[in-house]
């Protein structure tokens, strides 16, 4: 996981102050400044932990022929243009990045009239002003300079470039890439990485300003600053992250596995999306560590698999910083967002009972609904509360020796003078939804969100 250093700040705005405008000296560079390339053992290595042993051709190409556009369609000209499938979970994660830093960074010439007028017509993606067209690539290489941020394990950062060898002008693309695919299949260079090493940050964001409009938004593009986020936080780092080091962060038809989408959120390929390490077995000196989400996150995370109770995403990724989540199924990742950012937020009560559920889940034998009484002394530990009151609370909570959740939650309430729904729900949510994929083009729309009181330990999606 995350060094504390990192998970301190994560939520914070590393680039304390980003160009407004393209500076003078900086142009558009057709190629990465540097004479360093990684060696072919090394890119063996590296495009193992992405693609696999054994990975199939056509997956591996779909990450060769793309790189950071922009929408063309009126009303989401900030959106990024997904022009291939595959990279997705890429895609959505620095998107939820260009939003912080549209909505809630302060980085736009636009006065704040303006980009609330945006939003309030419910389009948050337009460009509030003619001049921001200038300034989309400069809010990119910020989103992908932060990213880079919250993955470094020091202040040293690494930018690279991937470049096929034989596509040169009026070769023939589609062929160029699929031999370029084929070989890196094989385990043989296809490809080469020009590598800028130990840069500084603020390097890191000059080097990616200066390739937002041409390397990085040509093929190898999305490529090229995967790459460049794995050098800098290690292979040896990322595959320690991962429950399975063995496993490549890209799965079947070029999908982001969660671990990639993690390591770009959460700065960290854990494995998991709950809260916290989580054992696999009765005894921790001889089971698995299972590794989730710690710290805070200005960014989160959703699954609609949750509903399907296939998967459980923990309150760090519920509850970001802002009310941005990427939101994942089983095949694509989008982007969820408000431009209120208070909806992220959760009330005293709402704060209180997600901090008694984790107690209460971790000692309890069925997923959270039933505790037995053996355990009230340390959960009533756990939440800092004195146990001279354990006398009182086992009277009110033990029922034939088991504790039920609903009414431990009740008791929990109680001792800080509140009663269970005492905070007034928000009722309905106004969310955008904005997906860059092709097929169908990128596409905003807004999604009205009924808020509810049922627990979701009993709520089921459709299945």
């Amino acid at each position: 996981p995350a060094s504390k250093r990192q998970q301190a700040d994560l939520g914070k705005d590393p680039l304390k102050t980003v160009p407004r405008r393209r500076s003078p000296n900086i142009g558009k560079s057709t190629s990465l400044v540097s004479e360093a390339e990684l060696q072919p053992d090394e890119l063996a290595d590296l495009f193992r932990l992405l693609f696999g042993s054994e990975p199939d051709t056509q997956d591996i190409e779909r990450w060769l022929t793309i790189g950071f556009e922009f929408s063309t369609v009126p009303g989401a000209e900030w959106g990024l243009w997904q022009k291939k499938g595959g990279p997705c979970g890429v895609f959505a994660a620095v998107q939820a990045f260009m939003v912080k830093s549209l909505l809630f960074g302060g980085l736009r010439d636009t006065a704040a009239e303006s980009v609330g007028a945006a939003i309030s017509e419910d389009m948050p993606l337009t460009l509030a002003a003619p001049e921001e067209q200038e300034i989309r690539t400069t809010i990119l290489a910020h989103a992908l300079a932060t990213l880079l941020s919250n993955v470094a394990t020091s202040k040293s950062y690494t930018v690279c470039q991937v470049i096929i060898p034989n596509a040169a002008p009026g070769s023939d693309a589609a062929a160029v890439f699929a031999e370029a695919a084929s070989s890196i299949a094989l385990s043989q260079s296809g490809v080469k990485v020009k590598v800028c090493r130990k840069v500084s940050l603020d390097a890191a964001l000059r080097l990616l300003e200066e390739g937002s409009e041409t390397w990085l938004a040509g093929p190898c593009g999305v490529l090229s600053f995967v790459i460049s986020v794995l050098l800098t936080r290690t292979l040896a780092v990322v595959r320690d992250d991962m429950d399975d080091s063995s496993a490549p962060l890209i799965a079947r038809f070029g999908h982001c596995n969660q671990e990639l989408v993690n390591l770009l959120l959460a700065g960290a390929a854990v494995s998991n999306v709950f809260d916290g390490t989580k054992w696999l077995g009765d005894d921790p000196s001889s089971g698995m560590q299972l590794k989730g989400i710690t710290g805070e996150l200005p960014v989160g995370f959703l699954s609609e698999l949750e509903s399907m109770r296939y998967v459980t995403v923990g309150t760090v990724y519920k509850n970001p910083g802002y009310p941005i989540w990427v939101l994942g199924s089983s095949t694509h990742f989008t982007l969820l967002f408000s431009g209120e950012r208070s909806v992220s937020q959760l009330s005293e009560e709402a704060s209180i009972e997600e901090r008694a559920k984790q107690v209460f889940t971790a000692h309890s034998f069925d997923d959270g609904g039933l505790a037995m009484s053996t355990n009230l002394e340390p959960m009533i530990d756990a939440l800092g509360f004195s146990k001279d009151g354990l006398p009182e609370a086992m009277a009110v909570l033990v029922q034939e020796d088991v504790i039920l959740w609903l009414d431990f939650k009740r008791w929990v309430l109680s001792q800080y003078g509140l009663a269970e729904g005492a905070t007034a729900m928000p009722g309905l949510l106004r969310l955008f939804m904005y997906d860059g994929q092709d097929p169908p083009g990128p596409s905003l729309h807004v999604v009205s969100l009924e808020v509810t009181d049922l627990d979701p330990s009993v709520a089921q999606g459709d299945l």
